[in-house]
């Protein structure tokens, strides 16, 4: 479950992005998956209500439509599972308590301020993963690694990595195949399509179509380990780390005419100067930028380089100037 004042969505390949929030409302987004137990075919049909702590109810909002289907209209397979997400836009502060989900046989329940994470299997935190990537929840996906996986790769290099693809791609995660599922450790050979803009296969895709990856149970709960292909890619994009340009220790003369024998040639006064060097170190502009040359988050999230160097993440979360729209 997420809460966010915008949210962001792709159906499938080839839709186009949409985006949703203001001020006054927030937008709530829960992540689900299905799967077919029925033993044939089916198509769901579904109506979902969140309520939250004080009893009030909202509807799904439809103008968003949600990932391979939603809870009307999900084609799956013999027992096939499938990742999709309900969007709820809700009242600013609002806390969500539980989610019921309407058919033709009956209602059910579900308590989103329980955790049980024990009973969730690796592969439904793979099929989430892919899910993030196509709604631009970018953060969440970072968080779905293990830290000690990471090769040093921060949350504001993520970003910086995946942001100028929103909109641009679409993954689908098409099979998993597990090779090795133990109690602390798993590894899945996942098989993927990359779409682009237009909603055709991407012929030069960000990610590998066909990849085996590997999954540590971290406090309970699966955590994705980071490959060396994956974080070889990040890191051709951001650029590595510079090393520290190493210090002038060279003695320094305090005064060069301390040993210089006196000159009886009559001294001629100049007039002072100015090197042309330090004429443009002092008046050349710098490229500084603050939350106000911008006019949305969305903008300003394009600047947000490692290290910050703008200051336009004061709470180093990984976004930059979050209040604006």
């Amino acid at each position: 479950m997420r809460s966010r004042d915008r949210t962001y969505a792709m159906s499938k390949p080839g839709a186009d992005p949409v985006s949703r929030g203001n001020i006054s409302s927030e937008y709530v987004a829960i992540d689900y998956l299905v799967k077919n137990v029925s033993g044939s075919p089916l198509t769901t049909g579904a109506e979902a209500t969140l309520l939250d702590d004080r009893g009030n109810s909202f509807r799904q909002d439809n103008s968003i439509e949600p990932p391979s289907g939603g809870t009307d209209g999900m084609e799956l397979g013999t027992a096939q599972t499938r990742a999709s997400t309900l969007f709820f836009r809700v009242p600013n502060g609002t806390v969500p308590e539980t989610l019921v989900i309407t058919t033709s046989k009956g209602k059910a329940r579900f308590d989103l301020l329980a955790r049980n994470i024990e009973k969730v299997p690796p592969e439904d935190y793979l099929r989430v993963y892919h899910l993030y990537l196509n709604e631009r929840a970018y953060e969440e996906a970072y968080e779905m690694f293990d830290p000690a996986s990471l090769h040093d790769i921060t949350l504001g290099e993520w970003l910086t990595f995946w942001e100028p693809l929103w909109g641009k791609q679409y993954v689908m995660l098409d099979d998993l195949r597990p090779l090795f599922e133990g109690s602390g450790l798993a590894t899945f050979l996942m098989k993927r399509t990359l779409y682009d803009r237009q909603g055709d296969i991407a012929a030069d895709p960000t990610l590998q179509p066909t990849a085996t990856q590997e999954l540590a149970k971290v406090d309970g709960e699966w955590k994705l380990l980071m490959g060396g292909e994956l974080a070889s890619d990040i890191i051709a994009v951001i650029g590595p780390d510079e090393p520290p340009v190493p210090e002038d220790t060279a003695p320094e003369d305090s005064d060069p005419d301390q040993d210089r024998p006196p000159t009886t040639v009559p001294e001629t006064t100049r007039p002072e100067t100015t090197s042309s060097s330090e004429i443009t170190s002092s008046s050349a502009p710098t490229n500084d930028y603050a939350c106000t040359d911008f006019e949305t988050q969305e903008e300003a999230q394009l600047y947000l380089a490692p290290g910050d160097p703008f200051g336009l993440d004061p709470d180093d979360n990984g976004r930059a100037c979050e209040y604006l729209p």
